[in-house]
């Protein structure tokens, strides 16, 4: 591959459509065939005030875990392959037997292709088929196929555009568009503003970076068949949700290797919201601290 594209490949790793994306590309050089790339998320957050369907459900704390591997093939100097495996769970601490989920869960493949159409111009294409559900059991209705579909255009090497849609069938808003923009402004100053995770950040130096920004995480899920009844809420039974967090803070991020980043950041969790919309009902919990750790591998 061209290395004036290498940058081009790289910028994926800042920002995927506005839904839950953290996946990168990594970098692939002109004396490389196979690129791979690892991602590995914690977060906790803390008892958040949750109401919802006229109940007070009271307070729902949240541990939730995210691992993503995939492989790139170089197929041609324009063209990566993408192959790999997603696993993401959110678990919940609810209070009794209050009708929100205790447990929501993603496997999925990943795959795709990125193809740099122009010099300076790489679109991505890509697919994660899975199962996404409580895993009260495993159903044919529980499976998903969310579409993304993105461009980049480099600018120069101080200013990148980001363009995207995710589409998904089962979710309330079936297309979801989404810009970004990444701006080096200084030698130490840039503003990274793609989501799902846009943030202000600082270079102290080579291996260390401070920042300050948000983050997104969504998805639609489908629970069990019983899941309502069970809950005293019968319409819930076999219902898809959307679910969405928002979250503020800050954080640092530590270069130990070359390829290998580990980053920790703490702040604050305003909004949640689970959201049955064929049901018209909605939880939602606001306001509670939170703390995050993630390492990323590219080799």
């Amino acid at each position: 591959m061209r290395r004036k594209r290498t940058g081009l490949w790289n910028l994926f790793a800042t920002g995927a459509v506005a839904l839950a994306c953290c996946a990168s590309l990594a970098t692939a050089a002109d004396s490389m065939s196979i690129s791979q790339e690892l991602d590995v998320n914690y977060l906790y957050v803390g008892g958040a005030r949750t109401r919802g369907a006229g109940l007070n459900v009271g307070q729902v704390d949240e541990n939730s875990a995210d691992v993503r591997y995939v492989v790139s093939p170089q197929l041609t100097k324009d063209v990566l392959l993408r192959v790999g495996l997603e696993w993401q769970r959110f678990s919940f601490g609810v209070p009794g037997n209050q009708p929100v989920p205790t447990v929501l869960q993603q496997v999925s493949a990943v795959l795709g292709f990125d193809y740099a159409f122009a010099d300076q111009w790489l679109m991505r294409v890509e697919v994660q088929p899975g199962v996404y559900g409580d895993f009260h059991s495993v159903r044919w209705d529980d499976v998903d196929a969310p579409l993304i579909l993105g461009a980049v255009y480099l600018k120069d090497a101080d200013l990148q555009w980001f363009f995207g849609l995710r589409l998904d069938a089962r979710s309330q808003y079936p297309v979801l568009p989404a810009a970004g923009v990444r701006w080096k402004f200084s030698d130490q100053w840039t503003l990274d503003f793609m989501l799902p995770n846009p943030r202000l950040e600082f270079d102290f130096n080579g291996g260390l970076q401070f920042y300050a920004g948000a983050g997104i995480d969504s998805g639609t899920f489908r629970v069990n068949s019983n899941f309502g009844t069970s809950h005293g809420l019968p319409a819930l039974d076999n219902e898809v949700l959307d679910y969405l967090e928002i979250r503020l803070g800050a954080g640092a991020t530590w270069k130990i290797t070359p390829t290998i980043t580990l980053d920790i950041g703490t702040g604050w969790m305003p909004y949640r919201s689970w959201d049955f919309h064929n049901a018209d009902i909605v939880f939602r919990s606001h306001n509670a601290p939170y703390g995050q750790i993630s390492c990323r591998a590219r080799f």
